[in-house]
């Protein structure tokens, strides 16, 4: 037995009726009360009627009833309001500061066996998600209507983030998005190598060459750290060329080559193509952010990134290594994975920052309009009966794993109330 499952029983009501205090009055329960997850009582504003009098205040719940002591409420005026102590073991007697005693509730014995065997099943599954078995068995109706606050919250938890971000490039939103959507760039494996070579090239120095792709590229792939006196073709040769005049200039350090990842990734997501593609962004964007906020369809922020390497890439995977021509346009599923992971968060963030609900509902549309992504772990959600038609739901469901499932908060969870409940 713990306090959250106690808690659980209590918010939801799922008790017996007919219940008496420790001392033998008739307990009727008109409100709960609202869950505190601070400091301080477990529920506020609880309304009940105790005997013939009704009461409002704060409710404390405890596995035990020493651990009133234990936690030291007995000492602290933010528990002076207590008006009933609800336990599992009665194994002590509970007073206020002036000694008067404060009505307790055991709760042994007042709720269906059945919710805490099944809760039992799920604290000790070893499965992918504490619930996978009761899921597959009973896919629940009600996560279509759940998922898009959980995206909200994965959106929210992504602004902290974007805040530091924004924080560190002295509130500039300009810098900030350049910055962040590189990182998107990056693709999770090379993101911090991207977003380092972002930093290392300040927006204002990349806008004066966007409109020049030799330029820009000399820029990024010298910067990178790719451009290395042993290369032999001419294009990167002219690269070196360009980039040692431009280092001058502009007094730049590059990156260590090493910092780049090319082990176990598919040659299409190699990040020099990577480099060339964003640099192809920011000669159609201008990097500039207010254009992606105020284009008004999904369809504009896709031919935002409709982008595609530039001629030399269209032989190589690498420098100096020629390969079978290919153009190397940015593919469907990498478009939609920048959205979902860059343009999306972002617009989330500004319209947070600004108080502009019509960015952060824009944000949420995208989604909604988006492919959702293809993975291992929505794979597994779709085979646990789950829909994953957009990313909207593919996203719900990565925040669901990772904050839910993986640290077992079932009783927070909606599909796990509705699994919990289901044998009533």
């Amino acid at each position: 037995m713990n306090e959250q499952f106690l808690s659980y029983l209590w918010k939801y009501r799922l008790i017996n009726a007919d219940l008496k205090t420790e001392s033998g009055e008739t307990l009727v329960v008109l409100h709960p009360g609202d869950q505190n997850t601070d400091s301080g009582p477990d529920f506020f504003n609880a309304r009940l009627s105790i005997g013939n009098t009704t009461w409002a205040g704060n409710v404390e719940l405890h596995v035990r009833a020493s651990d009133w002591y234990r936690h030291g409420h007995q000492g602290d005026r933010a528990y002076d309001n207590t008006i009933l102590h609800v336990v599992y073991e009665p194994d002590s007697g509970v007073r206020h500061q002036n000694g008067e005693p404060i009505p307790t509730l055991i709760l042994k014995n007042q709720y269906p066996e059945s919710i805490f065997c099944q809760y039992e099943l799920m604290m000790h599954n070893q499965q992918w998600i504490p619930c996978y078995n009761q899921l597959k068995e009973t896919p629940d109706p009600h996560f279509d209507l759940w998922a898009p606050a959980l995206a909200v919250e994965r959106l929210i938890f992504k602004s902290a983030g974007i805040k530091m971000l924004w924080d560190s490039c002295g509130n500039d939103w300009e810098e900030a998005f350049y910055r962040h959507l590189a990182w998107s760039f990056g693709f999770r494996i090379n993101g911090l190598p991207f977003e380092l070579l972002a930093k290392s090239i300040p927006l204002r120095i990349m806008r004066q060459h966007c409109d020049n792709p030799m330029q820009t590229e000399a820029l990024l792939f010298g910067q990178a750290g790719m451009l290395r006196e042993t290369l032999n073709d001419d294009y990167p040769r002219a690269l070196r060329k360009e980039y040692q005049f431009l280092a001058d200039k502009y007094k730049l350090t590059p990156l260590q080559e090493s910092a780049w990842k090319f082990l176990r990734l598919r040659p299409t997501n190699f990040p020099t193509l990577r480099i060339s593609q964003f640099g192809g962004f920011l000669k159609l964007t201008q990097a500039r952010f207010f254009r992606m906020i105020e284009t008004g369809t999904f369809n504009d922020a896709v031919a935002f990134l409709d982008i595609s390497a530039t001629e030399y890439w269209n032989t190589h995977y690498i420098f100096d290594k020629s390969s079978r021509f290919r153009t190397k346009m940015m593919g469907l599923s990498s478009t939609n994975l920048l959205i979902i992971n860059g343009l999306v968060p972002f617009l989330f963030f500004y319209g947070l920052e600004k108080d502009q609900p019509s960015i952060r509902e824009k944000a949420l549309n995208f989604l909604e309009q988006l492919q959702g992504e293809s993975n291992s772990e929505i794979t597994k959600w779709e085979n646990a009966g789950l829909p994953c038609s957009n990313a909207m739901q593919t996203q719900a469901l990565l925040h669901l794993k990772r904050f839910y499932c993986e640290k077992k908060q079932c009783l927070d969870c909606r599909i796990g109330s509705v699994l919990l409940s289901a044998g009533l």
